[in-house]
């Protein structure tokens, strides 16, 4: 029997090598493309995951195994408070206490006062005649300030305090003493009040 052969047309040429580049096409899209949950961890090359993976929003529903990530795994310092749940973080231990502030309410004030007659001399001569006269508040008080004043302080008249200085004891202002001058002429009282407070 004798076979009869032909040279086959540029046209099927032309057709095959379409159907087989088709068919590689076809053949390399269904090897670069995964079943879902295909991939696990015996397929992971070790140090595999980068930072850059785990931060990919897209990869929808990957999660890390539960208690996979220990201590040793986290960067020291990379944790922040925003990255715990609320009240989850220990609370050390109670320090020492600080030493305690200044009393915050003061009591009641009581002003105490006390005077003291200054002779005036020849008036506005510049020889003033002073007194001096201290006031202190009870035992259980502290003094907290202090003024004075003139039984006869007229506008024309030449009267003035000298000074005022505290009285301290223990540490504590306990009254105050007061030094008035008098240049009128007249003999008036140099009064000093100080302001007492339970303390």
């Amino acid at each position: 029997m004798r076979l009869l052969r032909h040279r086959p047309s540029p046209a099927m040429v032309v057709a095959c090598i379409a159907l087989l580049v088709a068919l590689g096409g076809t053949s390399v899209a269904a090897v670069s493309a995964l079943a879902p949950n295909s991939v696990g961890t015996p397929q992971l090359r070790t140090a595999a995951v980068t930072t850059p993976k785990l931060k990919n929003r897209n990869v929808t529903g990957a999660k890390i195994a539960t208690n996979a990530v220990t201590g040793a795994l986290v960067r020291n310092g990379s944790l922040t408070r925003s990255d715990f749940a609320a009240n989850s973080l220990p609370v050390g231990p109670a320090g020492p206490a600080g030493p305690a502030g200044p009393a915050g309410t003061v009591g009641p004030i009581t002003v105490r006062s006390a005077g003291v007659a200054v002779p005036g001399g020849a008036a506005q001569n510049g020889a003033y005649d002073t007194e001096t006269v201290s006031v202190n508040c009870n035992a259980n008080e502290k003094a907290i300030s202090a003024g004075t004043g003139w039984s006869d302080d007229a506008a024309d008249r030449e009267l003035w305090t000298q000074r005022i200085t505290p009285i301290v004891t223990n540490n504590a202002v306990t009254g105050y003493r007061g030094t008035g001058g008098n240049d009128s002429g007249n003999t008036s009282t140099f009064t000093l009040y100080v302001l007492c407070y339970v303390g």
